[in-house]
């Protein structure tokens, strides 16, 4: 049985529930969602006892919450886990450089789910309302497991991703080196839809057409806009989309790109050929 473990003082920015999300259902047009940096989400649930699957709260920052009883938290940030006890209040902010954080509760967010899923997913508003101002957050039963140590891998201060060949490569002079040959300033416009990296110099190639028909998505496709802008499609992306896609970031690396704040930078490397 759920309990109302925690008061909402304060819900900052971008606050709402994940979990792994819904995937395996883009023939219907609902989107992954779930955890933009499933790593973070995953790494804080095992500090907790968790199972991959139990929902946690993704922030980007000004959260501020108060225990209602004693609970058992970790958050991204720090990499830590806490007891927290009745009255205590906590601001979950990300860990600097980054853009999310992950609040994890040993129990895991209780809320109901929507398709399978207690992710809200904020292109199409499936799943919970963002978290807001004064909500009491319920956390499910204890899952008696063992509590771990788990130190959290340091990132380097200038990311490299791996690319792979999209299915429009061909469409660029240079293919993905029009991508890898660069480094990629990340812009302002972030969100769980996707990041828009800086514009490029990318020359189509003649024989490629001039428009296209809309087409699948997939997380981590890289479309280039007509302004020569690589977005790297994140959790809540559209199911389908009418920019030629590049290239797809490999799954292991896409939470690189999600925790790239703005200003920062990165660079692609080739992953495979083609």
């Amino acid at each position: 049985m759920s309990t109302e473990s925690l008061r909402v003082v304060a819900a900052g920015w971008g606050t709402t529930v994940q979990d792994q999300g819904r995937p395996g259902l883009a023939h219907l047009g609902v989107p992954p969602a779930g955890a933009v940096d499933r790593a973070a989400h995953d790494r804080s649930n095992r500090l907790v006892g968790n199972p991959p699957g139990a929902a946690t709260i993704e922030t980007r920052g000004g959260l501020v919450i108060e225990a209602l009883r004693p609970v058992v938290a970790a958050t991204s940030a720090d990499g830590q886990r806490h007891t927290l006890q009745s009255g205590d209040t906590v601001r979950i902010d990300p860990a600097d450089g980054q853009m999310w954080a992950y609040l994890a509760l040993r129990g895991g967010v209780e809320i109901e789910p929507v398709l399978g899923s207690r992710s809200t997913d904020t292109l199409s508003g499936l799943g919970p309302a963002p978290i807001a101002d004064g909500a009491v957050v319920r956390v499910g039963d204890d899952p008696g497991t063992d509590l771990v140590a788990e130190q959290a891998p340091v990132r380097p201060p200038e990311p490299t991703v791996r690319l792979w060949a999209g299915p429009r490569t061909a469409w660029f002079r240079g293919g993905r080196d029009a991508l890898v040959s660069r480094r990629w300033l990340v812009s302002s416009d972030v969100s769980r839809v996707g990041v828009r990296l800086s514009a490029g110099d990318f020359e189509r190639d003649p024989s490629a057409p001039e428009e296209m028909a809309s087409e699948g998505l997939v997380v981590g496709a890289v479309q280039i806009t007509p302004a020569g802008e690589p977005i790297v499609m994140l959790a809540d992306h559209p199911t389908t989309g009418g920019y030629p896609v590049i290239g797809v970031v490999d799954p292991v690396d896409l939470p690189i790109v999600a925790q790239a704040a703005p200003g920062t930078t990165i660079r692609f490397t080739s992953a495979g050929p083609g």
